[in-house]
């Protein structure tokens, strides 16, 4: 991670900043994971409030907290309205503070494996990291991009949704060059309450790509057409199992794009 000041931080939180201005260098929202020194971030949830474990935090040797709420400890402490979306600030942030080329991969099924394939021909070319798990969340994107910093040359990040809106909040905190529909199934129907609205919810990805970006996508995605305005000003790769003129098998495509348009 780089290195960011807690008065910084309550800058780009719109926070208000209590105790001594120290640096950070890591960010920490379990409190069972806490390292010397380091901000924990107490987030709620639907479940739970982590802010119950502020007192466990500070003992294990944290130097800071962003908080909801006033503490009475003597340690140095940012109080936010949202602990989630400080993080989420913050991820963006120091995202935008790298080089890192960075290539954010959504669809239905398979984007686990097809992110795993993609970072291991990324790292033959320089540093990458890449989302841990399937930590594709609001929560999990903004871990994964916390972990960036100069030395880093790629970044390929997982984006995965159960409701709409979600995908949006995450590619514009990624901020990609490279997008990738894997596809598009009958998945988290509960959310999105049909295909098509699994289909919109996936194109959200599409409104934090980079100007003159890449998108790859699969041609046998459903509703297809309703995207074509949205990535009519980029540069677009399709690959297809149906329709065998345009066949291509993916590894080939990630490689085209690594080898040709972007590295």
């Amino acid at each position: 991670m780089i290195s960011i000041s807690l008065k910084t931080i309550a800058l780009i939180t719109n926070g208000q900043l209590f105790g001594k201005n120290l640096f950070i260098d890591n960010i920490i929202i379990d409190s069972k994971k806490i390292i010397p020194d380091c901000l924990f971030i107490a987030l709620i949830g639907k479940n739970f409030d982590a802010h119950i474990f502020i007192q466990d935090a500070i003992k294990k040797g944290c130097s800071a907290i962003i908080t909801q709420q006033h503490i009475q400890y003597h340690i140095s402490y940012i109080i936010v309205k949202n602990t989630s979306l400080a993080l989420g600030q913050i991820a963006a942030w120091v995202r935008k503070k790298t080089n890192a080329q960075i290539l954010a991969i959504t669809g239905s099924c398979g984007k686990t494996s097809v992110k795993e394939m993609t970072a291991s021909i990324l790292r033959k070319n320089g540093n990458t990291i890449s989302t841990i798990g399937n930590f594709n969340n609001h929560i999990g994107v903004p871990l994964t991009l916390l972990q960036l910093n100069h030395l880093h040359k790629y970044a390929v990040i997982e984006l995965g949704a159960n409701k709409p809106g979600e995908i949006s909040y995450i590619s514009n905190m990624s901020q990609p060059e490279i997008i990738l529909i894997n596809n598009i199934q009958y998945a988290h129907l509960q959310g999105f309450k049909s295909l098509f609205g699994v289909s919109q919810a996936k194109s959200e990805i599409f409104s934090g790509l980079k100007p003159n970006g890449i998108v790859v996508i699969n041609l046998d995605s459903h509703h297809l057409s309703k995207w074509k305005k949205n990535i009519q000003n980029h540069h677009i790769i399709y690959f297809s199992i149906k329709k065998k003129n345009i066949a291509i098998f993916f590894l080939a495509i990630l490689t085209q794009v690594y080898t040709e348009h972007l590295f």
